[in-house]
């Protein structure tokens, strides 16, 4: 399995910060027993009052950049799992400049997603109706350059159109980069602003993107009858959800998440109840419900050699700056 969003350098950072590496340790140990070969791994920001409450109350502090935060949690995590294949990636540039892009990429940045719920200077997610910004375009161009991925998970409805449309120029005047919408469900199954309409799943597909189903039952089963569904039927929520994006774009464009929150669950218990799988049996479960669907070679593109095609192009570069091989 190749996991296309965890918040596991969000994880490392918090255990730094405690001084207490148990949960992480943990797990560490579900990747190695679940055949976990890939994860991209996010470092998260929310709200200074979010982080404070849901992370650490150190999380942020502006007397740390973002680059040092990225450096310790990302040398823990490489530390922690050196036989895993890890792309490092920031959810939500909120307290990053364009220029940082040079030294995060440096120390191994390779996906960034914009936004995240709230509005900042590059766009906005599904807390705000705005769209890409001047700045975000800039944000977007220096990506690109540097060969970092664009993730279009939790841009709002215009954000993600504006974005979609710049990068279609970008594409028509002959740059190459690597799209996805790493933990993004279908809207027309379970309402939530986060799910993608179908016209937004065609545009990953049209960019050559990937479009990650992720395991949070929030975001699987429709929220009037969320928390009365059996193990069963959260599952075959999940697998519709897997079928619809590949009747529509096709089985070498869909990949697998997790998001797994299960370390908040200290801020609001609830985050330990909405994966409809434990973590430390994720990968098996979700091969285990694919097989109902899907032959092994197609199971073996969604949750492994999809994610591992892009990652491995990702990192197929000459040096910093030239295009994408």
């Amino acid at each position: 399995m190749f996991d296309m969003h965890y918040d596991l350098l969000s994880i490392a950072y918090c255990c730094y910060l405690k001084n207490d590496y148990s949960y992480l340790d943990e797990v560490c140990h579900a990747f190695r027993d679940d055949n976990v070969r890939g994860v991209v791994c996010n470092l998260y920001f929310m709200s200074r009052e979010e982080m404070a409450e849901e992370l650490h109350p150190d999380y942020y502090r502006d007397d740390v950049s973002v680059c040092d935060m990225f450096r310790i949690s990302t040398n823990i995590i490489k530390g922690m799992l050196p036989d895993t294949e890890l792309m490092f990636s920031i959810e939500g540039c909120d307290f990053l400049e364009v220029s940082d892009l040079d030294e995060l990429y440096d120390l191994g940045l390779r996906s960034i997603l914009p936004v995240w719920n709230n509005r900042n200077e590059y766009g906005s997610g599904n807390r705000s109706l705005d769209g890409l910004t001047e700045q975000g375009k800039k944000l977007l161009d220096k990506a690109i350059s540097l060969g970092i991925s664009i993730d279009l998970s939790h841009a709002n409805r215009k954000t993600f159109d504006d974005i979609v449309c710049y990068l279609k120029e970008r594409k028509d005047a002959g740059e190459k980069f690597f799209v996805m919408a790493s933990h993004s469900n279908v809207r027309s199954i379970c309402n939530r602003e986060r799910n993608l309409e179908d016209d937004q799943i065609l545009a990953v597909r049209n960019l050559d993107g990937l479009v990650g189903i992720f395991s949070n039952r929030n975001f699987i089963v429709p929220n009037e009858i969320k928390d009365k569904v059996s193990q069963e039927e959260k599952e075959a929520y999940y697998l519709e959800h897997v079928k619809h994006v590949v009747d529509l774009i096709g089985v070498d464009y869909v990949a697998v998440a997790t998001d797994d929150m299960d370390f908040c669950k200290e801020a609001d218990y609830e985050y330990a109840e909405v994966q409809i799988y434990p973590y430390a049996e994720v990968g098996s479960n979700i091969r285990r419900v694919l097989g109902k669907q899907y032959s092994s070679s197609d199971i073996y593109k969604i949750m492994y050699g999809n994610m591992k095609d892009r990652y491995d192009m990702i990192n197929n570069r000459d040096r910093k700056g030239e295009k994408l091989l």
